[in-house]
């Protein structure tokens, strides 16, 4: 004969203490699982980034410092007399020359 089942707030405390304690065994489970995959998941993200964006990084250090010898040599030829114009010719970019950007322009 099987026990009987216990009835009102003692049974209904009974089987929900049960039921918390197993779902917990199974969230302690699937949360390593999940933790482990998060982990996986954030060290090809990380990686990925360095490969990808370190090299940008570098050309953006890089390409400031051309701009930077490009503004000293275009002072030094001003002052040796060479206009907006020639300075074009030349090859100097705008910014080089202190002139702001056709995109920075309002119509």
């Amino acid at each position: 004969m099987p026990a009987p089942k216990e009835g009102g707030i003692k049974g209904f405390l009974t089987r929900a203490g049960a039921s918390f304690y197993a779902g917990g065994l199974f969230m302690k489970e699937k949360g390593w699982v999940l933790a482990k995959k998060a982990g996986n998941v954030g060290f090809m993200v990380a990686t990925t980034s360095i490969v990808v964006l370190m090299p940008l990084i570098f050309e953006i250090m890089r390409e400031g410092q051309m701009i930077e010898a490009d503004k000293l040599q275009v002072k030094e030829l001003r002052q040796q007399g060479y206009s907006d114009g020639q300075l074009t010719e030349l090859g100097f970019p705008k910014v080089a020359m202190g002139l702001s950007p056709a995109v920075l322009k309002s119509s």
